[in-house]
């Protein structure tokens, strides 16, 4: 995938903006001008067209998994470790 404006239209949008949005793009959390020109760069570039489909799999595929949450104890362990890598 390099990064290029689409080769139909110059949306000027490049493969580095479009990757980038890729999670918005799919929850349909862009205006709709964005999503036209999202949509013009992905009808031309397969890299970009490619990377979308695999991260709405992934998406898909995480929604399938079991909701898991850990246990009062180990939320304790992940907050002080948190805590002694990134100091406030």
């Amino acid at each position: 995938m390099n990064d290029h404006s689409s080769q139909w239209i110059d949306s000027g949008l490049t493969c580095c903006d479009v990757t980038g949005r890729a999670s918005e793009y799919l929850e349909d959390r862009l205006s709709t001008l964005t999503k036209i020109w999202i949509g013009f760069h992905l009808a031309s570039c397969a890299g970009c067209r490619a990377y979308v489909m695999q991260i709405s799999l992934l998406r898909d595929t995480m929604g399938l998994l079991p909701k898991q949450f850990p246990s009062s104890i180990n939320r304790l362990r992940l907050r002080r470790r948190f805590a002694a890598v990134h100091p406030f």
